[in-house]
């Protein structure tokens, strides 16, 4: 507790007073903070006594909250009424009362009042066991209400010394009534006795001799719609002076049962099966001579009409499904052999149009012999055709997918399970294929999901077709497919159905007008040679399908036990990246951009190392795939870019006033944009720069697969007039409408082309090609990878603007990057032209 009242008797009274209650409280005062609280309050809210002792705000006891997660996300622990108030942090209109649930679980009643000269007080009350208690008598009212719906009966109480008549809700809908319509009094249930059924309730009262405590009556009744109804009262008398006083009784509606009774008096073991069954039709069977009834309702349920049967035993055993037949009969035999009580069968009837009804067949031996030997049998039929269709459309989507038909991954792993016995029985192989689509997402994203739901349909398809049918295809999700090869004899047989998925999924897909090429990256992985257990084949199969991928996609590949030392190597990167930005082991390096002609070198591009503490110089080829996958690289790569800022205004100031660094920005920082950083334009206008400082390096994937938001990022880098460099040019799509519709600025000739290039090579040829396209659109030209002097001559030859590699020289520090670019521009040499 914690208060500063003048009084020190004021404050050893409050203090006793505030420990003596269950209620936590406290008080804020004009100032906004706390100034009064108990022990109480800091128990219930699970709070340090410290914290409420250093007199917060509001606000800091809402924020304090929120980042535990008191409230549950989204504040779904507050009643709906509080939500906006406590999410606002206190700043949105306030209830005076309202429920929170804690983590505990426990129920937290929340009042705040408002005090007249600022400030407020709350209590925090626990009334888990009082909620709990009303849920509980609210659970058993509603169990007794639909207790009585469901059994169509209720209560009521006829009190005859003090003329009065109470009815639960239950007897109200039996009379097709209300308490708002209908009174029920003695005088007015008159009204709706019957004459003989009041003769037998008054005979019933005059029983002065017997006195009996409980009674049990059968009366005919009209209800306030007209409707006649049979009524069984059964309860307790009370009796005073030898007369009932007071009748107490549950009120059940059985006109079905009477109706059942008097319609079937001639057969009342026929009326008692009717009654205990719900089916539709009803069949009694002599056994002695194989004739059997059957009723209209029965008959009308196939289509039938009386002269289309024989009443006979095998007529209607006939009309039933062959694969249903022995069962059928075990079933029924069984009963009449005295193994079960009753008969209980579900087959299909062929109905009078050819087509197949699922019935449920109850029946019961209602009579037999002085030997013992059964005579008679009856029962009914129950239409069952729909429920059977719901759990059959249950099963399907329980098990296969819906797009393609094939098995989920439920299904699969069940289909696995059994192989694997199998194989363990017959000392056999199986092998599990992980199988993705590549480019699958381009595709989706440019044509949209219709055309993307027909390319996976039809690739389903195909690999089904490359298959045989003891095998397993299922999707697993999106465009990931898992195969089952089984009785598999040799492992190098895989090779042949690899090769033939490879190439039927390499095929043109035509969607609509448009037709679409992909490929497909399989992991393989062997049972029992690699695994003996559904988790560890579906693991290896997967680390397989990661090599595939990172192997350049359009193949497959086997596992082997130096993927799972892969694979731990990547997730313990994953794990070491998350602290080496704040760790500081990430330093950026330069690689300059000469300009080929006159050797001038007003460009770089900045790029990223990581330095690990205990593996040393880590690739980046090994690093960003990790980065990328884990989110890392948006908090990295707007590292990066500031580490660029800040050095392109150091060099434009020293070096050359239109000195640009491109910066690689990765495809996952354009799609997870984080919103608390700043626009690279603010940021470079924050350091006195202009757009044109910086170019934005990005892959031809990023413009193929856009969506509306990287979409709006790039038009946002043009018009703050930021230059986009298109990397890697020619090893994607390399789609002319694409380099139109983004204003690309640069285009990367991929280092690939330059390795090879020669007088006359094809790469020679297709540098050309590119660099004659993009000065037709307006866009300069960098050649990536220069490592001689011949591979400069003929891109500068060819009008090729920029070149950069380890020719000019390898990306090196800041520091040592004005002395590089001092030694290449005064040993610029002049092109040869005559190459």
């Amino acid at each position: 507790m914690n208060h500063h009242p003048s009084d020190p008797r004021e404050e050893e009274h409050l203090a006793t007073l505030l420990a003596s209650i269950s209620q936590g409280v406290y008080l804020l005062g004009p100032d906004g903070r706390v100034s009064l609280f108990n022990q109480r309050l800091c128990e219930l809210l699970d709070l340090p006594t410290e914290f409420f002792a250093s007199r917060p705000t509001l606000e800091e006891i809402n924020a304090l909250q929120m980042s535990r997660g008191d409230f549950g996300q989204d504040a779904t622990l507050v009643d709906a009424k509080a939500r906006t108030y406590v999410l606002a942090g206190g700043k949105a209109p306030l209830p005076t009362t309202y429920l929170r649930s804690t983590l505990a679980g426990r129920t937290l009643e929340i009042k705040t009042q408002p005090l007249p000269h600022g400030g407020m007080v709350r209590t925090f009350a626990d009334v888990t066991d009082y909620v709990q208690a009303q849920a509980a008598r609210q659970r058993l009212n509603q169990l007794l209400n639909e207790t009585q719906i469901l059994g169509a009966m209720g209560g009521w109480e006829i009190d005859l010394a003090n003329q009065q008549v109470t009815w639960t809700e239950g007897v109200y809908r039996i009379f097709d009534t209300s308490p708002d319509v209908f009174v029920p009094t003695l005088a007015s249930m008159r009204q709706l006795t019957t004459p003989q059924s009041l003769t037998l309730l008054e005979s019933s009262r005059d029983e002065s001799g017997r006195q009996p405590a409980e009674h049990d009556l059968e009366v005919e009744m009209v209800t306030l719609t007209g409707r006649h109804i049979w009524v069984l009262s059964r309860g307790s008398n009370l009796w005073a002076n030898q007369c009932i006083v007071k009748r107490t009784a549950i009120v059940q509606d059985i006109t079905r049962r009477k109706l059942a009774e008097l319609s079937l008096r001639d057969s009342e073991a026929r009326w008692k099966l009717a009654l205990e069954s719900t089916g539709d039709g009803l069949w009694d069977l002599n056994l002695q001579t194989g004739d059997e009834y059957l009723s209209p309702n029965l008959l009308r349920m196939y289509g039938y009409s009386e002269d289309d049967l024989e009443f006979r035993l095998e007529e209607l055993d006939s009309l039933t499904h062959p694969e249903d037949v022995a069962q059928m009969q075990l079933d029924r035999q069984q009963h009449i052999d005295g193994v079960v009580p009753t008969y209980h069968n579900e087959h299909r009837v062929r109905c009078q149009d050819g087509q197949w009804k699922w019935v449920l067949s109850r029946g019961m031996i209602i009579s037999r012999d002085a030997k013992g030997q059964p005579l008679r049998m009856i029962g009914t039929h129950t239409d069952i055709t729909q429920r059977k269709e719901n759990e059959a459309l249950v099963w399907q989507q329980a098990h296969f997918d819906a797009l393609t038909g094939l098995p989920n991954r439920r299904m699969m792993r069940e289909r696995l399970a059994q192989e694997i016995k199998k194989c363990r029985r017959d000392d056999r192989q199986l092998a599990v294929l992980f199988l993705d689509l590549d480019h699958f997402k381009e595709v989706n994203d440019t044509l949209g999901h219709h055309q993307g739901d027909v390319l996976l349909a039809e690739a389903a398809q195909r690999i089904t077709h490359c298959l045989r049918e003891v095998d397993t295809v299922s999707r697993m999700g999106g465009d990931e497919f898992t195969v089952i090869v089984t009785e598999l004899q040799a492992t190098h047989r895989l090779e042949g159905i690899l090769n033939k998925l490879l190439t039927a999924l390499g095929g043109v897909f035509q969607l609509g007008t448009e037709q679409v090429f992909v490929s497909a990256s399989i992991g393989v992985t062997v049972y029992p040679a690699d695994a003996t257990d559904i988790d560890g084949l579906l693991k290896n199969a997967d680390q397989a399908l990661y090599v595939a991928k990172g192997e350049g996609r359009n193949r497959y590949h086997f596992f082997t036990p130096e993927l799972q030392e892969a694979t731990r190597r990547r997730v313990s990167l994953t794990q070491d990246l998350r602290l080496a930005l704040a760790a500081q082991q990430f330093r950026v390096v330069y690689q300059p951009i000469v300009e080929l002609v006159t050797g001038s070198v007003h460009k770089a591009e900045v790029l990223v190392r990581w330095q690990h503490p205990s593996l040393g110089l880590i690739s980046p080829a090994e690093f960003i795939p990790v980065a990328e996958s884990s989110g890392v690289i948006v908090p990295l790569g707007e590292w990066v870019f500031r580490q660029a800022a800040d050095q392109v205004k150091v060099w434009r100031a020293k070096l050359h006033p239109a000195f640009q660094i491109s910066v690689n920005k990765s495809p996952v920082q354009f799609e997870n944009p984080n919103p608390a950083h700043a626009s690279w334009i603010s940021q470079l206008e924050e350091r006195g720069l202009t757009g044109d400082s910086i170019a934005v390096e990005i892959t031809e994937g990023l413009l193929l697969a856009s969506s509306q938001g990287v979409t709006q990022q790039l038009m946002n880098l043009n018009a703050d007039g930021i230059a986009v460099s298109l990397d890697d040019f020619g090893t994607g799509y390399s789609s002319l409408a694409y380099l139109q519709k983004f204003d690309i600025d640069f285009i990367k000739i991929d280092q690939s082309f330059v390795h090879q290039l020669g007088v006359d090579s094809t790469d020679l040829a297709l540098c050309q090609a590119i660099i004659v396209m993009a000065h037709a659109l307006g866009m300069k030209v960098i050649a990536e990878g220069i490592e001689t002097d011949q591979q400069r001559s003929l891109l500068t030859a060819a009008g090729c603007d920029y070149g950069q590699g380890y020719l000019f020289s390898k990306p090196v520090p800041a520091a040592d990057f004005e002395s590089v670019r001092q030694a290449l521009m005064q040993a610029a040499p002049q092109p040869d032209w005559s190459i």
